[in-house]
């Protein structure tokens, strides 16, 4: 009885480090992709690099932040953030974005940091 017990709470713990680990990674490959790049897929991804083209101003790096807020409420329903921050370096054209965040309905919680650069 003990084995099917643990044997099962070792099965849940690889499933929600698979779980974690999934949401992390379409997090970046979602940030890190610009939308029309993935050939079959051409709604997947953000603008997020044109934007790092321009000239890195206030308002700009407001305006990041706001996409990447608005992105993750609407195609990551499940992620819920728990402490964000876009920071803009106009010298070297840079936004840093990070994310703390819990998944909703588990107690899963985990970090992510994108570096978007020129």
């Amino acid at each position: 009885m003990e084995y099917s017990f643990l044997s099962q709470v070792k099965r849940c713990l690889i499933l929600i480090t698979k779980q974690k680990d999934a949401i992390k990674t379409n997090l970046i490959n979602y940030f890190l992709t610009s939308r029309g790049e993935r050939f079959l897929n051409v709604n997947f991804g953000n603008g997020l690099q044109s934007l790092i083209f321009d000239q890195l101003t206030e308002d700009k790096v407001r305006e990041i932040d706001t996409i990447i807020r608005e992105d993750i409420a609407f195609y990551f329903p499940r992620v819920e953030p728990v402490d964000m921050h876009t920071i803009g370096v106009p010298d070297t054209n840079t936004v840093q974005f990070s994310l703390r965040y819990k998944v909703k309905d588990t107690n899963i919680e985990d970090e992510v940091v994108i570096n978007f650069e020129q």
